[in-house]
């Protein structure tokens, strides 16, 4: 049987992401490696929506990846949002 080997960090997320879905990390790599290969044997079917116990799943991962960021930025950190940086950011693109 072929292997893959992943990084840690990327395990834990996997394992994390298991548990929450009541599965093993080996079902849903499983799962997520036959929605890969499907996607790219057919690119036109377009993916189905998450529903109930995944959807929440997923969302509950999100937050968790955002509060992990959230810890590992300086106290003093700003996201700049404003549209008016977005719109000079877009621009500047265009121009290059």
């Amino acid at each position: 049987m072929p292997s893959v080997t992943v990084p840690e960090e990327t395990f834990s997320r996997l394992a994390e992401r298991a548990a929450l879905l009541k599965i093993s990390v080996d079902e849903l790599v499983k799962l997520e490696l036959d929605r890969l290969a499907r996607s790219l044997a057919s690119p036109s079917e377009p993916t189905r929506p998450l529903t109930g116990d995944a959807w929440l799943a997923e969302l509950e991962a999100w937050k968790r990846d955002a509060e992990s960021l959230a810890r590992r930025l300086p106290p003093d950190f700003v996201l700049e949002e404003s549209r008016e940086t977005m719109d000079r950011e877009r621009e500047d693109e265009q121009l290059t």
